[in-house]
């Protein structure tokens, strides 16, 4: 008796999925009245495409390579999929993506439920869930905006400044530190500084690790169907300590890490505002402006806030690692790029934002790492607010649609040689027509990333100051013999270049001159 409770007992997450998905194959809300949708798997009775959709860890093949081939077996950049009452479809062209999600983005704008994400994990609900359930999104849009829009971002030169020489400098005296260390302290504290007014050192004891921790729920969560309850929400009521349940657990402790960094700088911020030792940053500009409105505004700024920092560190860190693999694998364009710096700029003063137009090459460099490695290769997935027809296709009401950046940015049919790093595509010259700029790797429509200009920022200041200042150069081991260094990358809702290491050798005893003279005429943040 005891063996049979036992057996029935270790199944019961397997059996509550068979039931949710008849369930949802009985009732499902989602319908087809009109017209066909688009190719795809049929998938089995029941649970559908879900074996499609799963990833496979003894044959690891990051899913947008698999959307990717799904899209070529059925000769179609729009593929669709059932998987139980859940309906998705992937976007694997620029065509299909701008048609939708850019000219059509009243109707896909929204975001598909995330159980995990944000009912298990509490990630930013008001920034994630469909515009139709939750109104306040405008408003968080609306003031994200105001503070990160391309006109806006010149004034937090002054902190960037600032933090590219801590950078600089940490290079030379902790150059055993690992470089994603270096990094992240880098944008985690522009960020900080940005949103909520904290200063490196309260950055380094109090911020830096919770960090770390709160955005691993954002990687292994942030795409709709990374854990089975995203396709049965209904999972998200059984007790953790079932077989089978550990995704609970694993939710509950980023829920908490997600809820520490919302809300311990913002409690920091208010705390510095009533003892009148605040630093002017985007949470004081807010309580001011929205001081009469505070009962309703609060929570927005709060949000707004955190958002910015959590996204501001990781996907600008993402970028800026990426950067530093690419000028480690490809030492004739990290010459080439100090060759251009050291014609426009110099040797006697650092690269400023001033100096960005007149350094072309640097910001090809910048946009090719863009292209060739997304910090989100399948974007973040958008959601069907009405039926829709598109060249005859069906896409029902209540469809998860997921722009897959990866393919867009590796179409042969608008960059030559995708799988080739080459800066040059994107070099202006006569009679020559560049292909368009990566944007997409910052996502699509009214959901593009308002925070783009920033990250830009970030990165081209970053890459230019290290190249003016060092070459960047593979490890050695302990025989003197160089460490490879390998463009492979983590697989994710957010993907990084997967640890590696490298040194930074100064090129010259006046360039270290550099690290003291700073931005010599020019404001840096206090």
């Amino acid at each position: 008796m005891s063996e049979g409770f036992t057996l029935v007992t270790s199944h019961l997450p397997v059996l509550s999925i068979l039931v949710i998905s008849l369930l949802y194959h009985l009732f499902a809300r989602h319908r087809c009245q009109s017209g066909r949708l688009p190719p795809g798997p049929a998938g089995l009775p029941l649970i559908g495409s879900l074996f499609d959709v799963l990833r496979d860890k003894s044959k690891p093949k990051p899913q947008y390579l698999r959307y990717l081939e799904m899209g070529q077996k059925y000769n179609s950049d729009i593929v669709h999929m059932k998987v139980s009452g859940d309906r998705i479809i992937i976007l694997n062209s620029a065509k299909v993506t701008s048609e939708l999600l850019e000219k059509r983005s009243a109707i896909y704008s929204s975001r598909p439920p995330m159980p995990m994400l944000v009912d298990l994990s509490g990630y930013a609900p008001n920034m994630c869930r469909k515009l139709t359930l939750i109104p306040a999104f405008r408003a968080h849009r609306r003031t994200f905006s105001r503070y990160f829009m391309s006109r806006k971002v010149h004034e937090y030169h002054p902190i960037q400044r600032k933090e590219t020489l801590h950078l600089l400098k940490n290079l030379v005296n902790d150059p055993d530190i690992d470089i994603r260390e270096h990094v992240r302290t880098y944008t985690g504290a522009i960020s900080v500084r940005i949103t909520h007014g904290i200063n490196l050192e309260q950055y380094r004891m109090h911020y830096s690790e919770l960090a770390d921790r709160a955005i691993q729920s954002f990687i292994f969560a942030g795409n709709h169907g990374d854990f089975m309850v995203d396709y049965f929400p209904l999972l998200k009521y059984i007790p953790s300590w079932l077989p089978g349940a550990t995704f609970k657990q694993k939710a509950k402790v980023w829920a908490k890490d997600v809820s520490d960094l919302n809300e311990l700088p913002w409690k920091d911020v208010k705390s510095s505002v009533a003892s009148g030792a605040a630093i002017p940053c985007i949470a004081t500009d807010g309580l001011e402006k929205f001081s009469s409105q505070l009962d309703e505004m609060e929570e927005v700024l709060k949000n707004v806030c955190g958002v910015a920092y959590i996204a501001g560190t990781d996907t600008t860190s993402s970028l800026l690692l990426s950067i530093i693999v690419a000028l480690v694998c490809y030492p004739e364009i990290q010459k080439k790029a100090q060759s251009e710096l050291d014609t426009v700029v110099g040797q006697g003063r650092l690269p400023d934002f001033s100096d960005r137009k007149r350094l072309p090459y640097i910001e090809c460099v910048l946009k090719e790492t863009q292209r060739m490695w997304p910090s989100a290769p399948l974007g973040l997935d958008h959601y069907s607010i009405s039926d829709d027809i598109y060249e005859g296709y069906f896409i029902p009401k209540g469809t998860t649609i997921v722009g897959n950046t990866w393919a867009i940015l590796h179409d042969k049919t608008i960059y030559d040689d995708p799988m080739t790093f080459k800066p040059e595509r994107f070099l202006e010259q006569f009679g020559k027509q560049c292909p368009p700029d990566p944007l997409y790797s910052f996502g699509f429509g009214r959901r593009i990333c308002p925070g783009r200009y920033l990250a830009l920022d970030n990165s081209w200041m970053m890459m230019a100051c290290i190249l003016a200042v060092f070459t960047i150069e593979k490890a050695l081991d302990i025989n003197g013999n160089e460490i490879e260094v390998t463009t492979q990358r983590t697989d994710g809702a957010l993907s990084y270049p997967v640890p590696f290491r490298c040194r930074f050798t100064p090129r010259s005893p006046q360039a270290l001159d550099l690290l003291e003279t700073g931005f010599a005429g020019q404001e840096v943040a206090e």
